[in-house]
């Protein structure tokens, strides 16, 4: 159902493009004018996003009944907004699928917009697309001759349009309204993550691993749940990045304090893991998105890295999964995203590519001292841009 959701509210991440579709950029330019290519429906699909911007600004979906329709004059009493701008902005969101009109004085929910009301987190994502990384995006030429002419390569696109010496990552710390608008564009853009991780994870038999597994770094207990409906004497912990808000944890903790088999923790990336005796550590690299650079990202995986590794000297036995989310080496289906990701990247201040070259240097800069830590197998795929290497100790492994 989640993946159904995510695939519905699909067009209300527009951002200059992040919908990934590449097709939406081609053209026959053998049978199309230049007024005829898809920047058209590039600046149609923003102008939606903005629109929907503002019917959250000023409540409209909320003040319209899930289940009957509602009279143009009643919503402006209610909103204080003249009926004649809501009726133009419903009719333009109409056209995406958001809101109706059953009667031409009325309005009333669509599928669609029901599910933008019943899922604040969608109309976070707009938001934080409306307010942050599009603005960032019309920056961008701006902060490049900054950083030509004037050497500053602090300047970010995110900086320059928030007016902020901040990073984003430092400025949600501040921010909570930031930082959960954030984290919702984040794990919207980003939903085919627990597909993807399971496609990954379904050639490598984890029962012939052993029955308990610790998921480090991550964002839900999605994964786990899907493992043990798999295979059900598997039993996990859940270790979520503390500094993330702690709402889904309370809510995780609440709903799984009755399963034996699933137990739900706060971690600081990059401390000792404190979970020694498990089979298998799954291990999701932390996501740059919410680090200021690229170097202070790669800080941090060095350190989660060398935290695993010294828990693999202990315990020579388990098994270290490490996933990451890489721009791909080769073209495929999943490099239109993952370069629209990198572009996001760029925005927000990173300047080296987070590819499989530089995965690869992180693990080898991370083993130096830790000569005993192999790499037993690779997996990737090219129906994603999630890599994973099993690890162990070559004295668990001889």
């Amino acid at each position: 159902m989640a993946s159904n959701e995510n695939d519905l509210c699909a067009d209300t991440i527009v951002a200059l493009g992040l919908t990934a579709h590449p097709e939406a950029w081609q053209a026959d330019t053998a049978s199309v004018t230049t007024s005829d290519v898809s920047l058209s429906n590039a600046a149609v699909e923003l102008l939606h996003g903005l629109v929907r911007q503002w019917l959250n600004e000023f409540q409209i979906l909320a003040y319209v009944p899930l289940r009957t329709r509602v009279a143009y004059d009643d919503l402006a009493d209610l909103t204080g907004v003249l009926p004649q701008q809501i009726r133009r902005i419903v009719r333009t969101t109409a056209t995406a699928g958001i809101l109706c009109e059953p009667h031409p004085e009325s309005v009333a929910h669509t599928p669609l917009s029901t599910l933008l009301v019943k899922k604040p987190s969608f109309l976070d994502a707009v938001n934080f697309t409306a307010e942050t990384v599009v603005p960032a995006s019309l920056r961008m030429a701006e902060a490049t001759r900054l950083q030509m002419r004037h050497h500053k390569k602090d300047a970010s696109p995110y900086q320059i349009a928030t007016n902020c010496s901040l990073s984003l990552a430092a400025a949600c710390e501040k921010n909570a309204k930031l930082h959960r608008r954030a984290v919702a564009f984040q794990r919207l853009i980003t939903s085919g993550g627990t597909s993807a991780v399971l496609h990954i994870l379904s050639s490598i038999d984890l029962e012939g691993l052993g029955k308990a597994i610790v998921e480090v770094n991550a964002v839900s207990t999605a994964v786990a749940k899907a493992l043990y409906s798999r295979s059900p004497s598997l039993w996990f912990v859940v270790q979520v990045r503390e500094g993330i808000k702690q709402t889904e944890s309370r809510l995780s903790s609440q709903r799984v304090n009755s399963l034996s088999w699933l137990k739900v923790q706060s971690r600081v990336p990059g401390t000792p893991q404190n979970e020694t005796d498990a089979a298998v550590y799954l291990l999701h690299l932390p996501d740059p998105y919410f680090y200021g650079s690229s170097s202070e990202h790669a800080e941090i995986c060095v350190a989660e890295l060398r935290a695993h590794f010294d828990l693999l000297r202990i315990n020579d036995k388990a098994t270290l999964i490490l996933i990451a989310d890489v721009v791909p080496d080769t073209c495929g289906s999943s490099e239109a995203e993952a370069r629209l990701q990198d572009l996001l990247l760029l925005q927000l201040g990173h300047d080296v590519v987070f590819d499989l070259k530089r995965l690869k240097g992180l693990m080898e800069f991370a083993r130096e001292d830790v000569d005993r830590i192999t790499v037993v197998k690779q997996l990737s795929s090219s129906r994603h841009s999630l890599v994973a290497f099993l690890l162990r100790s070559s004295k668990g492994s001889s």
